[in-house]
């Protein structure tokens, strides 16, 4: 990580997700984000037990971890963390960010939390969610074919006690339409994913068999 001279002058992304499995959306847009803001890192931090989607198990963690080092091996700008993986029970997002904010290595890190605008428009059901805002402020990504100018109103309209910080809040990053549900689908169909999933991805999965069967429900897209 950048900027080890003074911890006050860093900025850390946190970006969680069920990861499941990690595809170059994942991937590569938290990194988009880093450098739309100069933040200096990115912090991937697979999801243990989501409470809004708690019918739905996903691949073991010890799996989504080790295609996420993988894939991001090599890149000093990025790291995964098992913080929610290794709690028991439901993992709520503010939990995990009380908890980092405990940690020696984020003290005094300025902590941003990127999110889809799909996650941005549910935001106020989130456990704390005012506190969530005081510990990372969010960073908000369009999803897919989005319309930006319909995202803005909406957020706008679900945060009238400050609207125009909200707004600012939504980055412009590429769009990409990978989602994990159809990648684990075409996986069991064995059809070709280069452009979804990195071949570190591609060969981890091949390698212990995962999603033979189409896999299980995503969590978390």
């Amino acid at each position: 990580m950048t900027g080890h001279g003074g911890t006050n002058d860093r900025t850390v992304i946190v970006f969680g997700g069920t990861f499941d499995p990690p595809h170059r959306a994942h991937l590569t847009l938290p990194l988009l984000a880093a450098d739309a803001i100069a933040a200096d890192h990115v912090l991937f931090v697979p999801a243990g037990c989501n409470p809004q989607k708690m019918d739905r198990r996903p691949t073991s963690g010890q799996h989504r971890i080790a295609m996420l080092e993988a894939a991001l091996a090599g890149d000093s700008r990025a790291s995964v963390s098992s913080i929610e993986v290794d709690r028991e029970g439901a993992t709520y997002m503010v939990d995990t960010l009380r908890q980092l904010r405990a940690m020696e290595r984020w003290q005094g890190v300025r902590l941003r939390l990127l999110i889809g605008a799909d996650q941005a428009l549910n935001f106020r059901t989130w456990k704390a969610w005012e506190e969530i805002v005081t510990l990372a402020e969010p960073l908000i990504m369009p999803r897919g074919d989005q319309d930006v100018k319909t995202l803005l109103e909406a957020l706008r309209g679900l945060f009238p006690e400050d609207p125009e910080t909200w707004c600012g809040r939504v980055l412009d990053l590429p769009r990409r339409s990978d989602r994990s549900e159809e990648i684990r689908s075409d996986l069991s169909e064995e059809i070709p994913l280069e452009d979804q999933l990195t071949p570190e991805v591609a060969a981890y999965i091949h390698r212990h068999g995962l999603y033979e069967d189409g896999g299980v429900d995503d969590a978390a897209e």
